[in-house]
Order: C-alpha cells, then structure tokens, then sequence
C-alpha cells in the first residue's frame, strides 16, 4: 500500500532496476581470504576449535559455523595439531 500526499505520485526509475550483483572476481578473493582466517586461528590454537581460547572465540563465530566452514573450505584442521606437536 502506498500512501502519498499530493496529486501525482512519482517513482525514481532506480528503485525499479534490480540491485548490482557484486563483480565475480570478488568472490574468489573473498573466499581466499576467509581460508586465510581460518587456517592462521587455527595455527594460533594449534588446532583447537572450541575450547575457551580456541579458533572459534577468536574469530567470533559459533564452533558449528566454523566447523562448517572448515568443512566447505576443505582445509584440513588436524594439519594443525601435528605442525603444534613438531614446533
């Protein structure tokens, strides 16, 4: 329902023009980006996701959401926890 108060209702032809999807190439980096992330908590907890001081927390998500992540990135969290044991 629109209301208006004068005679002539106008419309910005813009409102009309479906939103821009961002440029393709920003989504590779995005992702790139985001792995970046992830693996460098995961380096800084040595593999650890959810304990108090683990990548979860530090990255500010919920344990589920990085475990997800982690999964569609396919990065390999054990990876960590070997490299920790070597260092």
């Amino acid at each position: 329902m629109i209301f208006c108060d004068c005679d002539t209702f106008f419309v910005e032809q813009a409102w009309l023009q479906p939103e821009a999807e961002p440029p393709v190439g920003l989504q590779p980096s995005l992702i790139n980006r985001e792995r970046e992330l992830i693996e460098s908590a995961l380096a800084l907890t040595r593999g650890r996701i959810s304990v108090p001081d683990g990548a979860a927390q530090k990255l500010g998500v919920p344990r589920t959401t990085l475990e997800s992540k982690i999964r569609s990135l396919h990065i390999d969290k054990y990876r960590y926890r070997t490299e920790a044991r070597e260092l």
